[in-house]
């Protein structure tokens, strides 16, 4: 498989894992909201450094971690949703109790370095994104043995990844420079509310499935 091709199957494999949106793009929507476009931005680079570094850690070894990873479930599914109803909860309350001339950012305080280190964080917890580039390695398994083939599926990725995340990113800075506070506020209230309760659905499935039906 030569590098174009790699490079186009790379941007495909980042788009099919990026764009279903989940808590972490509901996240990174708020972010722009909150925070503007610029300091908005470090969120989609944490998100789009994991997906580097998981599809890396894929192509390097992926036939030998994916199992691997595989096998420590569910407590990644269940720290990783705790963390997200955590994270949640604490925005949705900061949300309500800030006062009509009050400032809508408090529940996304912090420097870029800050939001970035918590999007890392909460991203890295998901070990499903390694799961996924292993298995899609496995029906292209030239890639692998291709250094260049390899760097430019990796580099498709992280391209497919950047141009989607930062786009959430500016649409929830779109809606910030279109909108007053008290709609800011809600958005805010709505967006953390949701985001704790997909981090509570990802426990309870997790939960269900592993230890109930399991």
């Amino acid at each position: 498989m030569d590098a174009l091709s790699s490079l186009l199957s790379g941007v495909l494999a980042g788009l099919a894992l990026a764009v279903p949106l989940g808590a972490i793009g509901v996240l990174l929507i708020q972010e722009g909201v909150t925070r503007g476009l610029r300091q908005g931005l470090p969120g989609a680079a944490a998100v789009v450094t994991v997906d580097i570094l998981y599809c890396t850690a894929a192509v390097a070894v992926g036939a030998l971690v994916g199992p691997i990873v595989g096998g420590w479930a569910p407590w990644p599914q269940i720290i990783g949703g705790s963390a997200l109803v955590a994270l949640g909860a604490h925005g949705f309350l900061t949300s309500r109790g800030t006062g009509p001339g009050g400032d809508p950012t408090l529940s996304h305080s912090g420097t870029s370095r800050r939001r970035y280190a918590l999007f890392l964080g909460l991203t890295a917890l998901n070990p499903a994104t390694l799961v996924y580039f292993s298995a899609v390695l496995t029906g292209l398994g030239r890639i692998a043995e291709s250094p260049p083939s390899a760097i430019a599926f990796i580099t498709g990725v992280g391209v497919a990844s950047l141009a989607w995340q930062a786009l959430l990113v500016a649409l929830g800075a779109g809606l910030r420079h279109t909108t007053g506070h008290r709609f800011q506020r809600w958005t805010s209230a709505v967006g953390n509310g949701l985001v704790a309760l997909l981090g509570a659905v990802l426990v309870a499935q997790t939960v269900i499935g592993e230890f109930v039906i399991g």
